[in-house]
């Protein structure tokens, strides 16, 4: 193995023997020759990958800025004309190395719900709280992806390929009441429409070469599958007492995945949108918030005030509410009315 000045190295391809040129800190190296993938497991050991799949690309640039304006004309969050206005600054076509880790993970958990009843009658009456015990387990495969570099800011939102992480970023500007907009990856199978790696099927676009060795992949998959499972246990009891999740792994596969980065400009601001080159679909993306939805939320955010203290007025007896109550009213009808005069977007 031989080292050069600008911390390249360089090592044999084990398959055909062509030099491969790798940067200081990839263990995770293709041969741009055969295609062959060598992966560097620690000092003098050097493996070659068996399980090395990739997902076709299947469209072109111009089929993906079609597709990310199309998401961009989506939504009801999304700023009214941001297909037609939205400016492309930059697309980037690469194929990024991932470790697809298949598994299946179960999770048994206890907790307890609070709840509340009513005792007594009469003047007796009353509410009182208490704790019901609850337990409940559930499963579900996964083909788990683990980005297979460090710098997980090299490329934008490539990590937001995992289950559960936010995928789509919504911008609200200086808006406070920030509800809705967002959303989290599904648990989608990564390993359909995989073939074989063929150095042909991505002429002209970047490879690009891991740095995660196989080992550690799996187990920053079981570490994920697990804080995900916890967050869900979470959500089905008022308190968790116990959560145990296993993880069984059936294998792990290198799988290489085309990827588009599209960098576009709204109104003086930089957004990005992820599309996967294999499906034409956006994996994640950037988008400004537009006029009429954050009224619509701001709206609802006054009726609701508004409505408390129209009770209280009406059944409460309360004659000081009503000052407050229509000054809810007030914002309501004034902030409509600048959104549809004043406010652009």
């Amino acid at each position: 193995m031989s080292e050069k000045l600008n911390h390249t190295r360089e090592i044999g391809c084990e398959n055909c023997g062509a030099p491969l040129e790798y940067m200081e800190g990839e263990a995770v190296i293709t041969c741009g020759f055969c295609g062959t993938t060598t992966m560097l497991a620690g000092y003098d050991n050097i493996v070659v990958v068996r399980s090395q799949r990739m997902l076709p690309p299947t469209v072109d640039r111009g089929q993906v800025e079609a597709c990310a304006r199309n998401w961009l004309s989506r939504g009801f969050f999304k700023a009214g004309g941001l297909k037609r206005n939205a400016l492309i600054t930059s697309v980037e076509s690469v194929v990024l190395p991932y470790w697809i880790v298949r598994c299946s993970a179960t999770t048994m958990w206890r907790g307890q719900k609070k709840r509340t009843r009513t005792t007594g009658s009469g003047d007796d009456k009353r509410t009182e709280t208490y704790w019901e015990p609850v337990s409940g387990k559930f499963s579900e495969d996964y083909t788990w992806p683990v980005y297979a570099r460090e710098d997980r800011e090299e490329f934008w939102g490539v990590t937001n390929l995992e289950p559960g992480r936010k995928c789509v970023f919504p911008d609200w500007g200086g808006f406070v009441l920030r509800v809705g907009g967002s959303k989290r990856s599904p648990n989608v199978d990564l390993l359909g429409g995989a073939t074989d790696f063929d150095l042909d099927a991505v002429k002209g676009m970047r490879l690009v070469n891991g740095q995660i060795v196989q080992e550690r992949a799996e187990r920053q998959a079981r570490d994920r599958i697990m804080e995900l499972h916890a967050e869900r246990a979470e959500s089905k009891a008022t308190r968790i007492t116990d959560c145990d999740t296993t993880v069984d792994v059936m294998g792990v596969d290198l799988v290489y995945l085309p990827m588009w980065e599209i960098e576009y400009g709204y109104r003086g601001k930089a957004y990005h949108v992820l599309v996967n080159g294999h499906t034409g679909e956006v994996v994640s993306g950037e988008a400004p918030v537009g006029k009429w939805a954050k009224a619509v939320v701001f709206d609802v955010s006054m009726a609701v005030g508004g409505g408390i203290f129209t009770l209280l007025y009406a059944a409460a007896d309360m004659a000081w509410a009503l000052w407050p109550a229509l000054g809810f009213g007030a914002l309501l009808v004034g902030y409509t009315l600048w959104t549809a005069f004043m406010a652009r977007g």
